[in-house]
């Protein structure tokens, strides 16, 4: 039994994520080899760290799923554990940055590049974590909707009866 075939088209959101793991790696990358010997009063390095080394492990994953598609539930169960496990590992990036970004700090003199790096970061994915926030509350909102009306089609069924 064949465990793994070929995907026949990708999804959009895998492209996406290949997209934004690609940016922010190669960006971080850069930081890493030329301007990770910024100072600043705030370790703005540990962070440029955690992007740049969780992004080559997320890097990998992507390229693991990318290509075949994987028949197995439980291999399938895993990835989604993984999906997971990386939009909290994100999560609690952004607020390390935002707790990084809102202290008093002098790294936009002193540490420039680590500072937009921060900068960048954050708003690329505020703006992501609101859409999706957004797309939740919609789903909810949707399901809601769906469910009051089935209820009110049995209510009307049953007054008729």
């Amino acid at each position: 039994m064949q465990e793994i075939e070929a995907k026949k088209q990708l999804k959009a959101s895998e492209g996406a994520h290949f997209f934004y793991t690609l940016i922010f790696l190669s960006a971080s990358g850069i930081i890493e080899t030329q301007f990770i010997d910024q100072k600043c009063n705030q370790n703005l390095a540990l962070f440029i760290h955690l992007v740049f080394y969780g992004l080559i492990i997320w890097g990998t994953y992507i390229l693991i799923t990318l290509i075949p598609r994987y028949k197995n539930p439980a291999i399938n169960l895993f990835f989604n554990f993984l999906d997971i496990c990386f939009a909290i590992y994100i999560t609690f990036l952004l607020i390390y940055g935002y707790r990084l970004y809102s202290s008093q700090n002098d790294c936009a003199v002193e540490a420039p590049v680590l500072y937009l790096f921060l900068e960048v970061f954050m708003l690329v994915n505020g703006i992501i974590f609101i859409i999706l926030g957004l797309a939740f509350i919609s789903y909810i909102l949707k399901r809601f909707s769906k469910h009051q009306q089935t209820y009110a089609q049995g209510e009307e069924e049953y007054l008729d009866a």
